[in-house]
């Protein structure tokens, strides 16, 4: 995976082990944990950054961690993640 900063993708796949789904109020739950900087220290900038990279490459977004959902609904969460970073903005 061509990522600059994986850390952040597999902090947020790391998340899906206990999630209670993953619809967009789940994602959106999450993104004001990152914005309170709750568990994710690097701040949204770097978490958007990430995702948007994650999500532009071929490669798998869940090979380093394997949570309890498919490639495709991962991808879709990190998307939806990404459009409630994008709502809030600025930072």
């Amino acid at each position: 995976m061509t990522i600059e900063h994986p850390g952040e993708i597999n902090a947020l796949v790391y998340t899906l082990f206990s999630a209670p789904g993953l619809e967009r109020e789940d994602a959106a739950n999450l993104v004001r944990t990152i914005l309170r900087g709750e568990y994710f220290p690097r701040g949204p900038a770097a978490y958007s950054r990430a995702i948007e990279q994650a999500l532009a490459q071929p490669d798998p977004v869940t090979a380093a961690l394997e949570p309890p959902y498919d490639e495709d609904r991962v991808r879709r969460f990190l998307r939806l993640i990404h459009e409630e970073l994008e709502k809030v903005k600025p930072w």
